[in-house]
């Protein structure tokens, strides 16, 4: 509001928006730290309760409406994070803990994690995650980037087309049309049923909810003695080049899996 360093202060979380910065015709909310005289300007009158004119609360880049938070006003109280700013907002109960910005929020979450990431093998690297949090899937956000133009670049590699099988040189050897019997296609159900079990107990993480919902209700199904058909269907019915899997052995395993589940498509009939 009026470009005061708030450090070594007190503060006041404030809800409010960003002026000019629309997004799809509407306008982003978001949450401010405000001085104690901006706070006393634009706050309702003590004596009175009515609301103060906008002109009070508003900038040429930003507005605000009232204290962050539902409830009596708290005592001013210093930032969980650590950072060493005194901050001052409502008591509501589904605000946990009193804490300056998102930065915050997000540095308390990893610290009661430890920051010790998941533990598990980058998805682009194969290092096991040692830092973030808990449900950390890439090391930092260039193994994150390598791993999207990796799937980006899986989705636009077309497919081979298969080579022609050999004719014999025997005509005595070669079957009668009548006489060939096509094979059965092989049961693609038992090998997704076991690709995707690392996704589903919670050891891999990095697919869509969409294909996590559908793997659930196949593994479920599955388990409790049911035909999991209708759920194989609706797995069939998704496009394995283009729903998120994470590119490591389960899910290469995963996609392959699903390849084989999904019907062949006739070509396209050229004008």
């Amino acid at each position: 509001m009026c470009a005061t360093d708030l450090r070594g202060g007190t503060a006041y979380l404030v809800d409010g928006i960003w002026l000019g910065r629309r997004r799809r015709g509407t306008t982003r909310f978001t949450r401010l730290l405000i001085c104690d005289a901006c706070y006393e300007r634009g706050r309702p009158d003590p004596h009175t309760g009515r609301t103060r004119a906008a002109s009070a609360r508003r900038t040429g880049t930003v507005e605000w409406w009232g204290l962050a938070g539902r409830g009596t006003v708290l005592p001013p109280q210093a930032c969980a994070a650590g950072c060493g700013l005194v901050v001052v907002r409502g008591a509501e109960v589904l605000m946990r803990a009193v804490t300056c910005s998102r930065a915050c929020r997000t540095s308390l979450t990893r610290r009661r994690n430890g920051g010790r990431g998941s533990g598990r093998p980058c998805g682009a690297c194969g290092t096991p995650v040692t830092t973030g949090r808990a449900d950390s899937a890439y090391c930092d956000a260039a193994c994150r980037q390598k791993a999207y133009r990796r799937r980006r670049a899986a989705d636009r590699t077309p497919n081979p087309t298969p080579a022609p099988a050999p004719v014999p040189d025997d005509p005595v050897s070669t079957p009668a049309p009548d006489d060939l019997v096509s094979a059965p296609a092989p049961n693609p159900a038992p090998e997704l049923l076991a690709a995707l079990i690392p996704f589903v107990d919670g050891t891999t993480l990095g697919i869509s909810q969409t294909l996590y919902k559908a793997l659930y209700r196949v593994g479920v199904t599955h388990l409790r003695g049911h035909d999991p058909g209708e759920f194989l269907a609706r797995l069939a019915s998704m496009n394995p080049h283009r729903v998120r899997i994470p590119d490591t052995d389960d899910g290469r395993r995963l996609r392959a899996s699903l390849r084989a589940l999904t019907p062949a498509q006739p070509p396209h009939a050229q004008p």
